[in-house]
């Protein structure tokens, strides 16, 4: 009855007046939030191509106040940033694959609970979330596999992500039909085949969503490098690079430097470090949308249809 009285007094509201006051709020409020979400990347993108003269004057930034591209210029013209970009794009492609490949044909595994040890596998991945040997045992292991100081040692080790192996586990448990895995192996489709062909299939829409989170983690990766490599500039991240440009004077003097090699103006220092930001920040933004009409799809994809 509360319910009802609610909804009869904003319908009532709606025809006096043509509008309602709750959702003026709701949509007020989620605007305000969009904005508050947004405008800090948007001035970051703004600071990176707005030319030297109108960005040394200050203020808060709306509207490009022109159009340069020198930030990017100056910072495309180092070494150390192209090959950083090169070892995270790789890194990032050749972890993601590997490690939704390996997470999510063990969540499958471990989701047939009735297959005997199953449920052992499954409770020392998970007691593996909760409790780890360390950063020295791990560097060891590290050692005695022969990884450390390797490009290896930032894609091999986030081959089984926990996390979403729990995720991935739970949805092949309890939201993959089980009568399309029965119907293919009475087609005489094998286990691989069920997984490969019928499952992965079905769960586009999770396995989309995994696959960006895994990418995203894999680029703004640099704790791998920094622990285990570090001497090596060569195989440096760009996440790393980054945090150089956050926090290392040499790196920001190389790069306005080099600006100034090039017959361009000495670019400030924060302008530099925003145009480094939009760089690391639009790999993810570019792949995103083609990720996207898949987190929508129903899980009935590929089911069969009566």
């Amino acid at each position: 009855m509360k319910n009802s009285g609610q909804v009869k007094y904003r319908r009532s509201m709606l025809s006096r007046f043509g509008f309602n006051f709750y959702d003026i709020f709701v949509y007020a409020f989620c605007i305000l939030f969009a904005l508050v979400c947004v405008y800090p990347m948007w001035y970051v993108f703004v600071a990176s191509i707005t030319p030297y003269d109108e960005y040394i004057k200050g203020g808060l930034m709306l509207w490009p106040r022109g159009v340069d591209f020198q930030y990017y210029i100056s910072i495309f013209n180092t070494r150390s940033f192209l090959n950083s970009l090169w070892i995270s794009v790789s890194k990032t492609v050749l972890a993601t694959v590997l490690s939704v490949l390996v997470t999510s044909t063990m969540a499958y595994a471990v989701s047939k609970s009735h297959v005997r040890g199953m449920k052992v596998i499954n409770a020392l991945v998970v007691f593996n979330l909760f409790f780890t040997g360390g950063l020295i045992p791990q560097y060891i292991l590290y050692q005695d596999l022969h990884l450390l100081r390797s490009y290896w040692v930032m894609v091999i080790p986030g081959a089984l992500n926990i996390t979403y192996f729990i995720i991935m586990r739970n949805y092949f448990t309890y939201s993959v039909p089980k009568d399309l895995e029965e119907a293919a192996r009475l087609d005489g489709c094998t286990d691989v085949g069920v997984f490969f062909k019928i499952v992965l299939p079905v769960s586009r829409p999770m396995v989309a969503a995994v696959t960006l989170f895994i990418a995203v983690i894999n680029w703004n990766d640099y704790y791998n490098y920094m622990m285990f490599i570090s001497n090596k500039t060569n195989l440096q991240p760009f996440a790393w690079i980054l945090r150089r440009m956050l926090t290392d004077k040499s790196l920001m003097n190389t790069v306005r430097n080099g600006a100034v090699g090039l017959g361009l103006e000495l670019p400030p220092p924060m302008a530099l470090r925003m145009a480094t930001i939009i760089c690391a920040m639009l790999p993810i933004m570019c792949v995103y949308p083609f990720l996207q009409k898949h987190f929508t799809s129903g899980i009935t994809l590929g089911a069969v249809k009566e």
